[in-house]
């Protein structure tokens, strides 16, 4: 078992004051200690609809640099309204 950091915790949320972006983040988590990220996956942190291709690769690289994995995305998706819609 990993020990992460739910990347909503520096998401602006929780506290006065913006988000922390992931690029960021992830150094951050390490400086602490953790061994990974899990991510939230909206915005403003990592949004599907913004976090693809060259940036998503950025994070992934970003992330490897510092020996932290993102093995975890919290997608906040309601699969159960959307399998009794069927």
């Amino acid at each position: 078992m990993k020990i992460c950091l739910h990347s909503i915790s520096y998401a602006g949320i929780f506290y006065k004051g913006g988000h922390v972006p992931l690029e960021k983040l992830i150094p951050k988590a390490a400086e602490m200690g953790y061994e990974g990220v899990e991510v939230m996956a909206k915005r403003p942190l990592a949004s599907p609809l913004d976090l693809r291709g060259k940036k998503a690769k950025e994070i992934r690289e970003i992330a490897d640099s510092y020996g932290i994995e993102l093995p975890l995305i919290a997608a906040y998706a309601d699969l159960i309204k959307a399998r009794s819609a069927g």
